[in-house]
């Protein structure tokens, strides 16, 4: 089994942001069919407002992680890679921050599509992908650190932040880089919450009849996320976020 599991987790560690992309595409696709709707459009608006809770949540543990502490564990030449044990910021509380944040930002995507079928199948999909990565990335991380790794494992939850009442001792030495966070989380923040928003739009035009430029709201916020992207981009490229590495 668990052979299975680490072939699984290898194999999605470099494509688990194509099978989302997939899964997002078929809900766009379905978006005028609400297979879980008791309570009509409320129920809609309730599951977009609590999906939009739980993704901001993912983002937020997302950008302290970043903006504390940010380690190349994302992969070199998409496979599982680490340069260093980092053991300080939320790295101290628990050894995936950024994966608990991505399943966060999952949930509340898919918990805004408001369809069982996405439910019931996307989302056990997308924890046993994130399930499995975690195996394969503890595997390689245990080969090349040892004891160290070891130690780590026994002191700091795998998921789950932990002892967080020693959070202003772990950060205390620490500096806070925003241009370290505009620089690495941009591009990502953009696609997830834009996409959100224009699915949600499609989702109550499709399902009510409502006319597109009604929702001034939800394209205001997309209209908002495209001018953080530019002026984001434009830092990148003249340089100004370069010294937060």
């Amino acid at each position: 089994m668990k052979t299975f599991v680490l072939a699984f987790g290898n194999f999605f560690f470099r494509w688990r942001d194509t099978a989302f992309s997939l899964v997002f595409l078929t809900a766009f696709l379905t978006a005028g069919i609400a297979v879980l709707n008791p309570d009509g459009f409320q129920w809609d608006v309730r599951t977009s407002i609590i999906g939009l809770i739980i993704a901001l949540a993912g983002q937020f543990v997302r950008g302290i992680t970043i903006g504390y502490a940010y380690i190349k564990r994302g992969g070199l030449n998409k496979k599982i890679y680490a340069e260093t044990l980092q053991r300080r910021g939320v790295f101290a509380h628990t050894r995936n921050p950024m994966y608990l944040g991505n399943l966060l930002l999952v949930t509340g995507a898919l918990v805004s599509i408001n369809n069982i079928a996405f439910y019931a199948l996307a989302l056990p999909l997308f924890y046993f992908i994130y399930y499995a990565i975690i195996v394969a990335e503890e595997e390689f991380l245990g080969k090349k650190f040892g004891e160290d790794y070891v130690k780590y494992t026994k002191e700091v939850n795998r998921l789950l932040p932990g002892d967080m009442g020693r959070w202003s001792e772990t950060v205390k030495e620490m500096e806070f880089s925003f241009k370290r966070l505009i620089r690495k989380e941009h591009g990502s923040t953009f696609v997830i919450f834009a996409g959100t928003c224009l699915y949600n739009i499609t989702k109550f035009h499709l399902r009510y009849g409502i006319p597109l430029e009604a929702m001034t709201v939800l394209w205001g916020i997309v209209g908002a996320l495209v001018v953080l992207q530019i002026i984001a981009e434009v830092l990148k490229r003249t340089g100004q976020l370069a010294e937060a590495e």
